[in-house]
């Protein structure tokens, strides 16, 4: 029998996440942890390409390791589970793409949309970056970019289905590799903790007026609203 999940408001969320200070440790299900990847993987990208990549850590011992490489911080052991979130800088080329656009056919694209769109995209990224006039992307910023968005796909997820979340970017990468044994030419964006709160939560800290940050066609204007 499938584990019963209630859904809170994605507003009730937006206004209540705090940064989760410590977690309890309880387990987190398997549907649960499901829904939220599921979610990730959702997430829009550039061209469909899905650069994202996740390790989930759950085991003890190596939530231990993990937490030597994210510098010592506690909550990587308290957590049910830590997502490592990365970006696979090979994912705009070769068997990645393949496997992209022989998804896509599944799904109602035609052999020459995808022929179409490997060339281009082989074009756009078989250049070191910064070449072509500043025109081909710089794949770790690039893939930096659309990771995030399906980091905070999850994020929001998690909360929704009434977990708490710590996104965490204190960590040095090349120990998180090497605990993890991530391949070269894959980039660890950050780290997703996920469990349920323990003790006090952090307090409100406020946001900044919208009139102080958000402008009406161009940089300084009022935006009226």
């Amino acid at each position: 029998m499938g584990l019963f999940m209630t859904e809170r408001l994605f507003s009730e969320a937006i206004l209540t996440r705090r940064a989760t200070p410590s977690f309890d440790g309880s387990p987190l299900p398997d549907e649960v942890l499901s829904k939220i990847l599921q979610a990730g993987m959702q997430a829009p990208s550039g061209y469909n390409i899905q650069p994202w990549r996740f390790v989930v850590v759950r085991d003890k011992e190596q939530k231990h390791r993990l937490r030597e490489a994210a510098m010592g911080q506690p909550k990587v052991e308290e957590a049910s589970a830590v997502i490592v979130c990365c970006g696979d800088l090979n994912a705009p080329r070769g068997d990645s793409l393949d496997i992209v656009l022989a998804e896509s056919e599944k799904h109602g694209f035609s052999k020459e949309q995808n022929q179409k769109m490997k060339e281009m995209l082989n074009k756009t990224f078989s250049s070191p970056p910064g070449n072509m006039m500043g025109l081909t992307p710089d794949y770790a910023v690039w893939i930096n970019r659309h990771v995030m968005i399906a980091f905070t796909t999850m994020m929001w997820m998690a909360e929704i289905l009434g977990y708490d979340t710590a996104p965490m970017e204190g960590y040095f990468e090349d120990k998180v590799k090497s605990v993890l044994n991530i391949p070269d030419g894959i980039r660890v964006v950050a780290l997703l903790a996920i469990g349920k709160l323990k003790g006090a939560d952090k307090p409100y800290a406020g946001r900044r007026k919208m009139e102080e940050i958000c402008f009406a066609d161009t940089w300084g204007e009022n935006l009226k609203l």
